[in-house]
C-alpha cells in the first residue's frame, strides 16, 4: 500500500482549496477527495494531521505550511500574493527540512486524448464486449507515481472493481476505519473489491490484458480471508469482464476509470464464511439478489451503478430519507436546502414552502445582488457560476454572503426561513455566526445520471439538446464543486431515485415525523 502522508494531503488540499483550514477540515476534504489509503489511517486522524503539521513548522525552518492562526493552516507561497494574511502575524519555528515521503507505486493511466474515445457516457458501458482497453497499443498507456495522478485531469488511473457471486448472492462490506456523516453517501456500503492497477502486476502471466486480472485477484486475496487464515487462490480464468465504469460527475471519478469484473466462487463450503484481511474491510455479509430486496441508498455511487446495471430487478429505489438530528426542527429556525445541480432541491424547497409554511430567502437574489449582475436566467448559467466562483473565492466574500443571507432571514420575521442554494461549507458558516436563529441544513442526494434527466426536464431540453458533457460541466463548475463537503453539516439526508412524484410522498412523510411530538 502507497504511504501516502498526512502532509502530503494537507498540501493537496490546501492547493485545492487556496484558504487556511483546520486540521478537522483537512482530514474531511483528504477523505471526500479519497486522499488517503484504505488502511494506515489512525482512530484520531485530525490529531494526526495537526501534529504532523505542528512537527513540521516547528522543526523546518522550509515548511511549505504556516499557521494563519490559532488551529489554522495554510500553505506559505499563497499568502502573499492573494493577499489572505499578515505573515508577521505567524509564528515560524527554525529547525531541519521534513518532507512528505514521495510515492514510490505506479499506477496505469489512460491519457484524456485516448480515453475520450470510448468513455462517453456516465455508468457502466461496454457492457458484454471485450475491455477496450485490450484494443491500445502500449504507447497510448503510461505509468504514473499514483501521488502525482491523484492531482492531475489529464489523466485517468485504471482501477479494478471486482464482484464476488456464488449464484444469485453477492458479497457486500462497508470500507473504512474512520467513520463520520460526510461520508454516509459514497462509504456506507461496497461490493466492489480491487484498487489501482500498477507496474507490479503487469508480469509474464498477465500481460495480454495490462495486468487487469492479476490485481484484480491479488486485490481480493489481500482484502479477503478464508476459514482457517487462508487467503483466497483466484484463478485468473474465473475472472470475468463485465465492463468499464466511467463516472465524471466527482473529482474522484474524473481522475479514475473502472474494470468491473465478476468472480464466480464454486467452492461454497469455503467462501460462506468469508473474512476480512484487511482492517479496512468491515462487516462483510452476503446479499441475495433473488430473495432480498436491496436498498440503494446504503451504498456508495459507483456500487449503485454496479447494481443498477446487472441487478437491477432486486433494487429498492424509493426516494428515502436519514434524519442526523431533528431537536433544531422542534423549534423556530432556518433551513438551508442544498443539492447539486438538477437534485430537485428546488422542488424540495417548494414542498416545504407550500405544504410546511416556510418564508423563503431569494440567496440567488441576494448573490447577485453583491455581484451587481441580473440572477438565473436573465444571466446564462455558466456565466453566473464563472462570476460566482470568482466572487466567493475572494477575502472575506463568504461572511459578506453570509451576513446578507442572515439579515435577509432576520427581516423576513418569520419563525421558519427556508434558503435555497448554498453552495460553500464557508457560506454556511457565515450565515452561522450572524443569524439570530438556529440553523439547519438538509442535503439533498440524486445521483448524477439521475439529476441529468431532471435537468433536461426542467430547463426544457428535448432528449439530445443537451449532452451528459455538457451537464458534467455544469455539475463539477468550480463554484459548485463544494456543495457534497456539506454532507457531514447535514441535519436531515435524503434520497431522490427515481423522480419527483414519489419524491414529494417521501418529503411529506418526512415533515410528519419532524413535527410530530
Amino acid at each position: 500500500m502507497e504511504d501516502v502522508t498526512y502532509l502530503w494531503v494537507a498540501e493537496t488540499v490546501l492547493r485545492k482549496h487556496k484558504r487556511p483550514l483546520t486540521a478537522r477540515a483537512l482530514v474531511d476534504y483528504g477523505l471526500e477527495d479519497e486522499l488517503f489509503p484504505a488502511v494506515g489511517l489512525s482512530h484520531t486522524p485530525q490529531k494526526s494531521m495537526q501534529a504532523r503539521l505542528s512537527i513540521d513548522i516547528l522543526n523546518n525552518e522550509n515548511s511549505p505550511f504556516v499557521r494563519t492562526g490559532r488551529g489554522r493552516f495554510f500553505l506559505r507561497e499563497f499568502l502573499q500574493p492573494q493577499g489572505r494574511d499578515d505573515p508577521k502575524s505567524l509564528k515560524i519555528y527554525q529547525a531541519e527540512r521534513r518532507a512528505p515521503t514521495p510515492s514510490a507505486e505506479m499506477v496505469l493511466c489512460v491519457p484524456r486524448e485516448v480515453y475520450k474515445r470510448f468513455l462517453n457516457y456516465q455508468g457502466v458501458g461496454n457492457i458484454g464486449q471485450s475491455s477496450p482497453l485490450d484494443a491500445l497499443a502500449g504507447d497510448e498507456l503510461v505509468y504514473m507515481p499514483r501521488s502525482e495522478a491523484e492531482t492531475n485531469d489529464a489523466y485517468k488511473q485504471v482501477i479494478t472493481y471486482t464482484i464476488i457471486q456464488y449464484q444469485s448472492k453477492i458479497l457486500s462490506f462497508r470500507r473504512g476505519l474512520y467513520n463520520r456523516a460526510a461520508k454516509f453517501l459514497r462509504g456506507a456500503q461496497c461490493v466492489g473489491f480491487g484498487g489501482h492497477v500498477t507496474d507490479d502486476d503487469r508480469d509474464l502471466f498477465s500481460f495480454s490484458d495490462l495486468g487487469i486480472r492479476q490485481n484484480a485477484a491479488r486485490e481480493i486475496s489481500e482484502e479477503l480471508m478464508l476459514p482457517h487464515s487462508r487467503r483466497p487462490a483466484i484463478d485468473l480464468r474465473s475472472l470475468e469482464f463485465l465492463g468499464v465504469l466511467n463516472d465524471d460527475s466527482s473529482d474522484v471519478g474524473i481522475r479514475h476509470m473502472a474494470i468491473v469484473l465478476r468472480y464466480w466462487v464454486e467452492d461454497w463450503s469455503q467462501w460462506k464464511s468469508v473474512g476480512r484481511g484487511e482492517a479496512s474491510i468491515n462487516r462483510i455479509r452476503w446479499l441475495d439478489t433473488s430473495n432480498e430486496t436491496i436498498n440503494l441508498s446504503e451504498f456508495e455511487y459507483w456500487s449503485q451503478l454496479v447494481m443498477r446495471s446487472f441487478f437491477k430487478s432486486s433494487m429498492k429505489m424509493v426516494p428515502s430519507y436519514k434524519v442526523q438530528r431533528k431537536s433544531v426542527f422542534k423549534e423556530p429556525h432556518i433551513l438551508c436546502v442544498v443539492g447539486s445541480i438538477g437534485s430537485g432541491k428546488s422542488k424540495t424547497s417548494d414542498l416545504f414552502r407550500e405544504r410546511f409554511g416556510y418564508k423563503s430567502v431569494n440567496s440567488g437574489q441576494i448573490l447577485a445582488n453583491l455581484m451587481d449582475m441580473p440572477p438565473i436566467p436573465s444571466t446564462p448559467r455558466s456565466v453566473f457560476q464563472a462570476a460566482a466562483e470568482e466572487f466567493i473565492t475572494s477575502p472575506g466574500a463568504p461572511d459578506r454572503l453570509g451576513r446578507a443571507l442572515a439579515l435577509a432571514a432576520s427581516s423576513a420575521c418569520y419563525d421558519r426561513i427556508l434558503i435555497d442554494g448554498i453552495r460553500h461549507p464557508e457560506t454556511l458558516e457565515g450565515l452561522r455566526q450572524n443569524a439570530t436563529l438556529p440553523v439547519a441544513l438538509l442535503y439533498v442526494y440524486t445521483p448524477p445520471d439521475v439529476a441529468f434527466e431532471m435537468y433536461r426536464d426542467r430547463e426544457g431540453h428535448h432528449e439530445g439538446a443537451i449532452t451528459f458533457a455538457e451537464f458534467v460541466r455544469l455539475y463539477t463548475a468550480p463554484v459548485e464543486s463544494k456543495i457534497r463537503y456539506m454532507t457531514g453539516e447535514a441535519d436531515i439526508i435524503t434520497f431522490n431515485w427515481l423522480g419527483l412524484e414519489d419524491y414529494a410522498r417521501a418529503l411529506t412523510g418526512l415533515m410528519e415525523e419532524l413535527h410530530a411530538h
